[in-house]
């Protein structure tokens, strides 16, 4: 056999796409989106219904620049419009307000309710500060909007009223020509309060609630589920390691894909089987009797890691070479879960090492499997120590091929899965073809590329890919349910999927 080109010799990486990682994980984002839509239904119907109004103050920040003034707190005006609507704002909000305005309203709402309740926002871009309260009685947020500017304002008067009387008191006794025009200022002061702030406009009784409406919540949350649903399905299919495609198998192991079979209904075999699978595994057996060969072949199944599928394609495969007229027999190698004679419902099954240790010819535990008496089956039983007997096994192998072909036309080994146990390894120089199954979302990349790596140190090259549970074109003329169909050759229901 030739060297095997693996995927290490290729350089490629893996790669994703999101629509195909969505596409196999569609559950994921229909989850996601289902639980964030549930969500935001429950906590919209739990939701209080809240109504917001707002008052403005207008802000016209004090121009004069006399020293005299200095002391008295107000909004003077500077280079930068949002620093003096951030100074009235502080200006305005005060503990002392809240509890003015719970006075006010004669005890409606407490001081600590008008804290938790109104918030004061310069509105950038203009000279307007906005007084807004958020209550669930749209009445009583305008009340108290209303109630607080008029408060924050009255309050900000008596101050510079207060800070201009004690200016006046102060420069009494100074007789200045210079002081007369400050004079002035301070009484206008006194009289008037603060110049720099007024209400322009009072809040209206709100005629909607306050926040998104409960269809604007829904649909957020149905686009931030679709959003993450398809991010974890990408984060999931990134940290899979299963092969998803027939691409990933032949970049592994570069030869030819020689069937792709659909898939099957677990718990059945080839007895049973759809006409479509039963179609594939004869364009296979037409495959392997075109290549030139004297004699027996000899074909070892094996795969990258189990769950493949590698047991129930051994045994289609004997049906269909059966069925095409040949003598078959199928040897299961796998001493750790054998399987072929539970599925063919051969009985009393036969420890492998110790018959061959004892020099028995093949015959001696050779059964004609009972469902299928054309096909010849050589099962085996896991006993005790069989597993550590098989390099003499192995070394006996050989005679038991050759025994084989001077009975059979094909011989079918089924063996452990080569990505995960290498035992059938030794036996790949005692035979004609090696076939390997792989099936897609199911071969462990790991196990694959383990398997790689062993066909290229022992350097093998496979006859080719047989890829199980892959889609592939239906036909009108895939029929084989008729007297002459493969069905005709079998006597009794269905068998328990392979491995």
């Amino acid at each position: 056999m030739t060297h095997a080109k693996t995927r290490s010799d290729t350089g490629d990486a893996p790669s994703w796409n999101v629509v195909a990682s969505v596409r196999r994980r569609w559950w994921v984002v229909v989850l996601v989106v289902v639980v964030a839509v549930v969500v935001a239904a429950v906590a919209t119907a739990a939701r209080t219904a809240k109504y917001e109004a707002a008052a403005q103050i207008l802000v016209t920040p004090y121009t004069q620049n006399d020293p005299q003034l200095a002391t008295i707190r107000m909004v003077r005006q500077s280079n930068d419009g949002a620093r003096d609507l951030q100074t009235a704002t502080q200006l305005l909000t005060s503990p002392q307000n809240s509890q003015t305005v719970s006075s006010a309203l004669r005890g409606v709402v407490s001081q600590s309710q008008v804290d938790g309740a109104v918030r004061l926002e310069p509105q950038g871009g203009s000279n307007i500060v906005l007084v807004k309260a958020t209550f669930t009685d749209p009445k009583l947020a305008a009340q108290v909007a209303n109630s607080y500017a008029t408060v924050a304002v009255a309050q900000r008067n008596k101050e510079v009223s207060d800070q201009a009387r004690a200016q006046l008191d102060a420069i009494a006794n100074v007789r200045t020509a210079e002081l007369i025009p400050v004079r002035s200022q301070l009484r206008n002061l006194r009289n008037q309060g603060d110049p720099t702030v007024k209400v322009t406009q009072t809040a209206e009784v709100p005629d909607g609630t306050t926040g998104p409406s409960d269809a604007a919540v829904i649909l957020a949350a149905l686009v931030a589920g679709f959003v993450l649903g398809v991010g974890g399905a990408v984060l999931l299919d990134r940290g899979d390691r299963r092969v998803r495609d027939r691409a990933g198998f032949v970049t592994a192991v570069p030869v030819p894909v020689l069937v792709g079979v659909p898939p099957s209904p677990r718990g059945r075999s080839g007895i049973d089987m759809p006409a479509g699978v039963r179609e594939a595994f004869r364009t296979l057996q037409i495959q392997l009797d075109l290549r030139e060969h004297d004699g027996c072949r000899k074909i070892l199944v094996t795969s990258g890691s189990s769950g493949d599928g590698k047991t129930t394609t051994v045994l289609n495969l004997a049906f269909a070479l059966v069925s095409a007229g040949h003598r078959v027999i199928v040897i299961d190698f796998d001493l750790r879960k054998p399987d072929v004679g539970r599925q063919l419902d051969v009985t009393d099954p036969t420890s492998l090492v110790t018959t061959l240790a004892t020099g028995e010819p093949l015959t001696a535990i050779m059964r004609p499997a009972p469902r299928l008496p054309p096909l010849r089956v050589v099962q085996v039983s896991a006993g005790p120590g069989d597993v550590a007997m098989l390099p003499i096994l192995t070394q006996r192998m050989q005679d038991v091929l050759a025994e084989a072909s001077d009975l059979a036309d094909y011989v079918l080994i089924d063996t452990t899965p080569i990505g995960e146990i290498s035992d059938a390894l030794p036996l790949i120089d005692f035979v004609d073809d090696v076939l390997v199954v792989g099936r897609p979302g199911s071969t462990d990349q790991r196990a694959l590329d383990a398997m790689s790596g062993l066909f290229e140190r022992a350097n093998v090259t496979p006859t080719g890919w047989i890829i199980t549970g892959a889609e592939t074109t239906s036909s009108n003329y895939v029929d084989g349910s008729g007297p002459g169909g493969i069905r005709g050759l079998f006597s009794r229901g269905s068998t328990p999927a392979g491995r």
